[in-house]
């Protein structure tokens, strides 16, 4: 009796250091936008578990392998950035040291596999840490944008703000899925969730945001399970007549939008603006890369490059002020050359081939966090093209804790070994 009285009670303190740990989860996309040191010591906190649960690994290390046969390759894909890194700084002959910005990759293993002790259900919860994240940046945005459109945010600049929002209120929304058909009381929250996402993109006027929204509207109507076909298309036909309406109807988007052609089309009056600056630096970092097109020129040594540009009368003073390329591609390879530019594609790639082999899959809730995690992909590939967001802290973090959140969830309901007592458990 005293034997078994022991064990339940390890096994309550257990459940209830995986309840903490799930909720400690689900505050880290409330906290990243108002207060990013939270979001930073949660985000550490739950690294330090999953190191914790690799040196100890209990009663699930015989999941160990179903892990890597079912992630492993991504796990590995992510190391390729930090690699770039380090094969740039050594053959410029410098010592090795990568940022921590980006041996944040090399965490995508240990933090997933941590997660996968905290079980399928309680991995749910991360849901609606990204809804009430949605909500909370569209009310602060509101009061942030009632006279002008500020450049920052709080402490963020509004670019990477808007696209988290955005991004977060969609994967509310495409959470659903997780739910029963007859909950329409939270389907409402989730999908309110989408809307603030939607009116921070529209408030904050990134045109990154706008490229994405179509997309993002059409993966949520595509992705809700619990409607008709029908219902679907009616709902998605409707989404389309309001934006459309908006970008008809608003001088704001039509002067942000006019604003972009004149810049891509080289008129000269647009090279101060915003969309004329980017566009000279990425002609700026394509002529980095042809230089240096196998190490690169080194993330330090960016600006000293591009001011040499600004001398030759290249591009203009201003734009060579610019910290990055404001596209994660072109970043990458003007950097890190050719390392860096496969490294870059493969964070996109490994993650879209890892989620989209699993959207038709047989469980529905697999198929919906899969559904989420190439939405996650593709969002970021899109938002990439007008911002570096792989090297800027707030968005860096989100995309490993994300990516690691999605996996570990789809690990969880993976088939366990044969001869595992443990698959119940794990999906609890």
């Amino acid at each position: 009796m005293v034997g078994l009285s022991r064990a339940v009670r390890s096994a309550m303190g257990f459940a209830g250091l995986q309840g903490l740990l799930a909720v400690l989860l689900a505050l880290f996309p409330v906290f990243l936008l108002p207060k990013m040191s939270v979001s930073n010591a949660l985000f550490t906190v739950l690294a330090c578990w999953g190191l914790g649960c690799l040196l100890v690994p209990g009663r699930d290390r015989e999941r160990w392998g179903t892990y890597w046969r079912s992630a492993g390759g991504l796990s590995l894909a992510f190391l390729l950035w930090p690699l770039a890194v380090a094969i740039q700084q050594a053959v410029a002959g410098q010592p090795i040291n990568i940022p921590y910005l980006f041996t944040r990759f090399v965490l995508l293993f240990v933090l997933a596999w941590g997660l996968t002790r905290l079980g399928a259900k309680r991995l749910e919860w991360m849901a609606w840490g990204c809804a009430a994240a949605a909500c909370y940046a569209a009310v602060w945005i509101h009061f942030a944008t009632l006279e002008m459109r500020p450049d920052h945010v709080g402490i963020y600049n509004i670019i990477p703000f808007s696209n988290l929002a955005l991004l977060m209120g969609a994967l509310a929304a495409i959470s659903i899925g997780w739910d029963e058909p007859r909950q329409y009381a939270i389907h409402g929250v989730k999908l309110l969730a989408m809307l603030a996402g939607m009116y921070v993109a529209y408030s904050g006027q990134t045109r990154g945001s706008w490229l994405a929204v179509p997309v993002l509207v059409c993966v949520v109507c595509a992705s809700y399970r619990h409607g008709s076909r029908k219902l679907r298309v009616m709902a998605l036909s409707a989404l389309v007549v309001v934006g459309v309406s908006i970008a008809g109807t608003s001088d704001m988007v039509r002067e942000r939008v006019a604003e972009s052609v004149a810049a891509l089309a080289g008129g000269k009056n647009t090279l101060d603006s915003s969309s004329g600056g980017r566009i000279q630096v990425w002609h700026a970092s394509l002529r980095l890369f042809a230089e240096h097109p196998w190490t690169g020129v080194g993330r330090e040594h960016f600006r000293d490059a591009l001011r040499e540009q600004a001398k030759a009368g290249l591009i203009t003073r201003e734009a060579a002020e610019l910290a990055h390329s404001h596209n994660d591609i072109l970043y990458a390879m003007a950097a890190y050359g050719v390392p860096g530019l496969i490294a870059v594609l493969t964070l996109y790639l490994a993650p879209a081939v890892f989620f989209g082999r699993r959207l038709r899959r047989a469980d529905p809730r697999v198929a919906c966090a899969a559904a989420m995690g190439l939405t996650t992909a593709v969002s970021f590939f899109i938002f990439g093209l007008t911002e570096a967001m792989f090297s800027i802290s707030i968005t860096n973090a989100f995309y490993v804790l994300i990516m690691a959140w999605l996996v570990a969830f789809i690990v969880c309901r993976e088939p366990a070994p044969r001869g595992s007592m443990n698959q119940e458990a794990v999906h609890s």
